[in-house]
């Protein structure tokens, strides 16, 4: 009978062929989002391969590992691949992996998303893709695969996320007012942190500067941010209490 305390992790490794194993189907699947008169929109592909010829999907697709330095990199790849453009914001939600979810084999999926500001991504956007209006927690009708069971797992991490980090700034172009943050928790959350609440926690970081402009309206000018260059995404220690369940 082996003592298996007295085996070394080489000879116990050396006993297993990683041949004698199938190995599953891996791809990244990013879900972009962009805030886009005042609605949150996902951006999605027309697929032109089997399986699910024909159907619209979120950009993806398989890691390639002559290309891919990690997972990161393979994700950025394929935004540039399907939209032309790296994401300002990525950021990895989960792994999911199953024998259903992939008609050719048993497949897992590194899941991220991105997020664009505004309609800048339309300028470099590639044939066959679209952005669709978020309706509810999906964009309303079936898409290839588990994608939209992926955009609901999304969309969780972000309305979470939004609650205490500074990534509404994220979706808003490069000059904005306070306002459009508020308009950006509208649009994820359904609800919005006073503007008060707004304007301590975003304009006490070192995160947005003052580019000297106004935006004119019916009520009384607005001053126009933009995020520092210099700024990276921030944390906060609480939740705002009016936007949570």
């Amino acid at each position: 009978m082996v003592d298996h305390s007295q085996v070394t992790e080489a000879e116990y490794l050396a006993q297993y062929n990683v041949q004698d194993f199938d190995v599953p189907l891996c791809t990244v699947d990013i879900v972009p989002f962009r805030f886009h008169n005042h609605r949150l929109q996902v951006l999605t592909c027309l697929r032109h391969q089997h399986p699910e010829k024909e159907q619209w999907a979120l950009p993806g697709g398989f890691i390639d590992i002559s290309k891919d330095n990690d997972l990161d990199a393979a994700a950025q790849r394929k935004l540039v691949a399907k939209i032309g453009t790296t994401a300002p914001y990525l950021e990895q939600v989960q792994t999911v992996g199953n024998q259903q979810r992939d008609p050719r084999g048993w497949s897992i999926t590194v899941m991220y998303y991105a997020l664009f500001p505004g309609s800048a991504v339309n300028q470099s956007l590639l044939p066959d893709t679209r952005w669709l209006n978020l309706q509810g927690n999906t964009i309303g009708h079936p898409l290839a695969f588990d994608h939209n069971q992926l955009i609901s797992l999304a969309l969780e991490r972000l309305q979470n996320k939004v609650q205490y980090t500074s990534l509404p700034v994220y979706l808003l172009p490069e000059c904005f007012t306070l306002a459009d943050i508020s308009d950006v928790f509208l649009a994820i959350l359904g609800k919005t942190p006073p503007m008060r609440s707004i304007r301590n926690r975003f304009l006490n970081e070192d995160l947005l500067e003052d580019t000297g402009e106004k935006r004119y309206g019916s009520n009384r000018p607005a001053t126009l941010y933009r995020l520092k260059k210099t700024a990276v995404a921030q944390f906060y220690n609480r939740l705002y209490h009016t936007t949570q369940p």
